[in-house]
């Protein structure tokens, strides 16, 4: 080799071990670059590749009644989902999908073509769909193995995924009460939306495995996560007493053809709501088959005029601020009396002289009157707010109004004044209501009403609660057992609540038939009938609202109402291990008006032993007029009780003529004149 090429040799060694230490040099500096300089940055996305972090939907807190039945709950379903832009072929996949899912094809096939990159496609499946989706899924798998297709198919951008679902088990149960949510989970009415944070539970995210097609390989999400899961709300209601009184009003709905009722329990001593009836009311499972009125709690978002059963409020602010005595007598103008130049006050029965207790008794307009003319103005505006009229009570509950009673100083008008005395131009809620006669029972305290007991966390800590809270003080412990006494004499012989009293019991209440306000008149045909009253009288367990609106045939409240209130409060009280003193009497015993004596027997004997003609009283409401001829007052008024008409009496002793004839049909609202002579 001469030396010339050994210089080209040594020259290409030289160059190829210079290229080869520059190789080196750049792959050394790379992998510098890439492991410590980018180091963890690139680490992070190859990360990302195979690990994602997906959220996790907050799971809702169960509502509950104050024995633990649950109330709402939330349960497990699945939903169908997609990613329109990694789908192959849409119309292929619509057409498989529409029958599964219960969609027309070309309704899907426009879902799943969307610009976005996610879509839910089928919200809240049904088991049978679930099941069909799954098997769907499988015969795709299948085809994709058999074909042999490793990238990623339609099946992988359209699958399930878990979502929480509110149901309620109890169905129709307290719906009004409870409300519902939507399909996200989040309260729209009722409790659900008062108790939103409380229930709602904290959104958070979890880790999931993927391989190279998508699917998930590891996941870190629990089955029911307790970091996401909401508190439960424990409700002062027991479901037993809620069914009861559902099944109860719905039944006396039925029976006189109402519109609509109300029924409320509450236990007094507490202010405790056990149980808030309403009908018609909603099933919260299908609350979009339900209109506006039928969703809404009208216990709370809505007013009545209280007709009579304010009476018991005007009483009782005469005798506790000591202007009257229950024996006091006033005397009721035999039921007709002028207030001012041209108004005038009826009564529905004449009476003369009335006693305060009788008064309330017998439900006498002008007598009630008369006694709120003795408290005067700034004292009686005074007691009626603070029995808690006017104003909110303050049960946590969304959209409860406050009512509306004139401002009894400033009412220039006599007898604007002297209607708010039997419960004319006032506007309540019956929660107001039972809550204002419930004060009277607990001693003349007025208790707070609600309905939630406690929050409740997952793990069964207490979160928050809600003890009793007395408000202020009303009446004096000695007005307050005044009258419940007097409240007693309305469901004893004499009174207009016979039928309110459950065998072995005793019960404190007044009866209303307040006339509706249709437009700016007062309806003569639309009549809301109520009784409110407590249980037992002598020591007060529960006070019971009933409100039956736009009874036929029947309007009083003595008549409709009173027997609804009765089976309400003697089932109650048994759930409640309350028992009668007494063993009910014998359901064969004949009633008292089979044992009258005989016309016969009645003319032979004194005439103060006189006794009227057997009373037949039909069952049901009348609606065919009597022959009321040779009957007595009393007698009279008893027939006449389930009729719904304002009767007029004329002269005394036995009736000898009437007007409608018998045989004519009643209409409700409609007068009544009957004449009455002695001797006849």
């Amino acid at each position: 080799m001469n030396s010339a090429s050994g210089k080209w040799v040594r020259l290409r060694i030289g160059l190829v071990a210079l290229a080869l230490l520059a190789f080196g040099l750049y792959i050394s500096g790379r992998f510098f670059y890439l492991q410590v300089i980018r180091g963890p940055e690139l680490r992070e996305e190859a990360t990302k590749e195979y690990q994602k972090f997906c959220p996790i939907l907050p799971v809702r807190g169960m509502i509950q009644d104050r024995n633990g039945a649950e109330l709402a709950v939330s349960t497990r379903v699945s939903s169908v989902v997609a990613h329109p832009g990694q789908i192959k072929d849409a119309a292929r996949l619509s057409r498989q999908l529409a029958p599964i899912l219960g969609y027309k094809t070309r309704d899907l096939q426009e879902m799943l073509t969307r610009a976005r990159p996610f879509v839910f496609v089928k919200r809240h499946l049904t088991p049978e769909r679930e099941e069909a989706f799954r098997a769907w899924e499988a015969a795709e798998t299948q085809k994709a193995r058999a074909a042999k297709i490793t990238g990623r198919t339609d099946k992988d951008a359209a699958y399930l995924v878990p979502e929480a679902k509110r149901y309620y088990p109890q169905l129709g149960l307290a719906g009004q009460v409870l409300g519902f949510c939507n399909i996200d989970g989040q309260g729209l009415e009722g409790l659900e939306i008062q108790f939103e944070k409380e229930l709602f539970g904290k959104p958070k995210t979890c880790w999931n495995m993927t391989d190279a097609r998508g699917h998930i390989v590891v996941t870190g999400e629990k089955a029911w996560d307790p970091d996401v899961m909401g508190n439960n709300v424990v409700l002062t209601l027991d479901r037993t007493l809620q069914y009861i009184a559902e099944k109860e009003l719905n039944a006396g709905v039925e029976k006189f053809h109402a519109a609509g009722g109300l029924a409320l329990v509450m236990r007094v001593q507490t202010g405790e709501i056990l149980a808030m009836a309403q009908t018609p009311c909603i099933d919260p499972n299908r609350y979009g088959k339900f209109d506006e009125y039928a969703r809404r709690n009208r216990q709370v978002t809505d007013c009545l005029e209280p007709g009579s059963t304010f009476k018991i409020f005007i009483a009782a602010a005469a005798l506790d601020a000591n202007v009257v005595k229950p024996g006091d007598k006033f005397h009721c103008e035999n039921g007709h009396w002028s207030v001012g130049a041209k108004e005038v006050i009826h009564d529905v029965h004449p009476y003369g002289t009335l006693t305060v207790q009788q008064v309330i008794q017998k439900s006498s307009n002008i007598g009630t009157a008369k006694i709120s003319h003795k408290v005067g103005p700034k004292r009686l505006d005074q007691y009626l707010h603070d029995f808690g009229y006017g104003r909110r009570t303050g049960i946590l509950f969304p959209g409860e109004t406050a009512g509306l009673v004139k401002n009894l100083v400033k009412t220039r008008s006599l007898i604007d004044r002297t209607t708010v005395a039997f419960g004319q131009g006032v506007s309540v809620t019956p929660l107001q209501i039972t809550a204002a006669m419930a004060a009277m029972g607990n001693g003349g305290v007025l208790m707070e009403p609600h309905l939630v007991k406690e929050v409740v966390s997952p793990q069964g800590k207490i979160v928050k609660e809600y003890p009793p809270h007395p408000v202020r003080r009303v009446l004096s412990q000695h007005t307050a057992s005044q009258m419940l006494e007097i409240m007693a004499t309305v469901t004893q012989a004499g009174g207009t609540a016979k039928e309110a009293v459950p065998p072995g019991f005793t019960v404190a209440g007044k009866t209303g038939t307040a006339q509706k306000v249709i437009g700016r008149a007062y309806s003569h045909s639309k009549f809301n009938a109520l009784f409110i009253g407590m249980i037992p009288a002598e020591n007060p367990v529960l006070a019971i609202t009933v409100i039956v609106d736009e009874p036929r045939g029947a309007i009083f409240g003595g008549v409709v109402a009173a027997p609804i209130f009765r089976e309400i409060a003697a089932q109650s009280l048994r759930v409640l291990g309350y028992y009668p003193k007494e063993p009910p009497k014998d359901k064969n015993e004949p009633m008292l008006a089979g044992m009258l004596a005989s016309p016969a027997a009645a003319a032979t004997g004194p005439a103060a032993e006189f006794a009227p003609p057997k009373l037949e009283i039909p069952k049901g409401p009348l609606t065919v007029m009597p022959d009321l001829r040779g009957y007595t007052i009393r007698q009279v008024l008893t027939l006449l009780n389930r009729s719904g008409l304002h009767c007029r009496f004329e002269g005394s002793g036995m009736a000898v003529s009437q007007e409608p004839a018998a045989g004519a049909v009643i209409t409700p609202g409609a007068t009544c004149v009957v004449k009455f002579k002695s001797g006849a």
